[in-house]
């Protein structure tokens, strides 16, 4: 078993996350907070973020860790840990956010664009609960005028 200290986290549902330095670093936020102090000793709040996500994060950032694992490898477990419900990939989306994770903030958005990609405005509103504001009537000038 590996000697490296582990860096303790705590999810809003009280869930404890151990992950290693180098896993936990992939996210900018936990880098700049362990910088210049040992956080091997503490246990780090995640207030913001559930556990169900959290194990989501946890998840990517091991596998983005391996040493020598292919570009081949990546593109399959991304299309993989992709497979999740609309809401699941929000909370991914925003926990990216939160922690700065540019590389997984790219890969979701990139699945939402794939998502809606070539369907009519009225499936894109359902997929993401918006409300149409305009009547028949401005919706058809619109219509007319980006045609």
């Amino acid at each position: 078993m590996s000697s490296e200290k582990l860096i303790t986290f705590k999810t809003s549902a009280v869930e404890e996350f151990k992950l290693t330095k180098v896993v936990a670093m992939r996210s900018e936020v936990i880098k700049n907070m362990v910088q210049n102090v040992d956080c091997t000793s503490n246990v780090l709040p995640l207030s913001n973020v559930d556990g169900k996500t959290m194990t989501k994060m946890v998840q990517y950032w091991k596998k983005y860790s391996e040493e020598g694992v292919t570009k081949d490898r990546l593109k399959s477990f991304d299309h993989n840990f992709l497979k999740m419900s609309q809401s699941e990939l929000v909370g991914v989306l925003l926990t990216a956010n939160f922690f700065d994770d540019k590389q997984l903030k790219e890969v979701v958005i990139q699945e939402f664009a794939d998502r809606i990609k070539g369907k009519p405005i009225e499936e894109i509103r359902e997929v993401f609960g918006i409300v149409n504001d305009y009547t028949p009537e401005e919706e058809e000038e619109i219509r007319r005028e980006n045609a």
